[in-house]
């Protein structure tokens, strides 16, 4: 079964922005945003991990109600949405100071996993962090990069203790509406935004987008339901299963990821595979400039 559509919150009109901040991530690093949340409710704001969309979605009517006619947070309030509307262009920032004529030819980053925010649990380690600071330093530095993975709907291995003191997996799909991610759709409404041949079958790709800043990630999808069940679970756990899925679902990540990319019509300047797990992007890559009528010894 597909993810459902994320359902954003209603809130009073005096601050109906609160679902736009917390829809884009930057406000995990803007002091101001979190603390314009914990105001909200900070016992809920505690019992949500931090997760402004699912504060938003659990908080008091009442609450939103008294914070829209309290004027010290109507203050923090219009500053934060203030610095969003500025950060949502990268007029004024380094890159488009130092580089104009590059700010429209985005570089690709492709990597299998990015910590982002607990509240998007498809990362594991310090690949994934260090993925996630790279596209925070990017949006803050107006560097056009966009962002490529996979959308782990069923996330990393969660850990926990047994009664008896021995530790064991849990599985447990995560919300989807409880996060940032928005389904991205093709100019006919459609969820598949390319195929790729695996296996002797084409398999649907679809993705879902995440705002960090600036930076556009979009997580590749094969959880459709035009799809052989063997291919839609090839994204649901991070990490999960032998070599061979692991080579599927690079090779989902890598030719997927730049067929996904030109149907939305990115045209990147560069190309960057963070470590091996998305090297195979090299190869649709090749394909496309081969096809273009560029020697192959080239």
């Amino acid at each position: 079964m597909t993810q459902p559509e994320p359902s954003r919150p209603a809130v009073p009109e005096r601050i109906n922005g609160l679902a736009a901040i917390a829809a884009n991530l930057s406000w995990s690093w803007n002091r101001n945003a979190r603390a314009l949340f914990r105001l909200l409710d900070p016992a809920l704001w505690r019992r949500t991990q931090h997760n402004p969309i699912e504060l938003l979605r659990r908080v008091d009517p009442a609450r939103l109600a008294a914070c829209a006619a309290d004027p010290a947070f109507l203050s923090l309030y219009d500053a934060v949405a203030a610095a969003a509307a500025h950060d949502a262009t990268s007029a004024g920032t380094w890159f488009a100071t130092s580089y104009p004529q590059s700010v429209n030819r985005p570089i690709a980053y492709f990597c299998a996993e990015f910590g982002l925010h607990a509240s998007v649990p498809i990362y594991s380690g310090g690949l994934g962090v260090l993925a996630g600071d790279q596209c925070k330093a990017a949006s803050d530095l107006g560097v056009p990069l966009v962002g490529v993975g996979l959308f782990y709907t069923r996330g990393y291995s969660d850990q926990r203790l047994r009664l008896d003191g021995w530790q064991e997996d849990a599985e447990e799909r995560f919300d989807v509406a409880a996060t940032p991610l928005e389904r991205v759709r093709g100019p006919k409404g459609d969820p598949c935004l390319a195929t790729v041949r695996l296996s002797g079958r084409h398999v649907s790709v679809g993705a879902w987008r995440v705002m960090v800043g600036r930076v556009p990630i979009f997580l590749l999808d094969t959880d459709l339901e035009q799809n052989d069940p063997a291919d839609r679970g090839l994204s649901h756990r991070l990490y999960a299963g032998g070599p061979d899925l692991r080579l599927r679902q690079e090779w989902i990540l890598g030719v997927g990821g730049v067929r996904v990319l030109r149907t939305l019509g990115y045209d990147p300047a560069v190309w960057h595979s963070n470590e091996g797990h998305a090297a195979f992007m090299l190869v649709e890559r090749v394909r496309e400039l081969v096809t273009r009528g560029l020697p192959f010894a080239d």
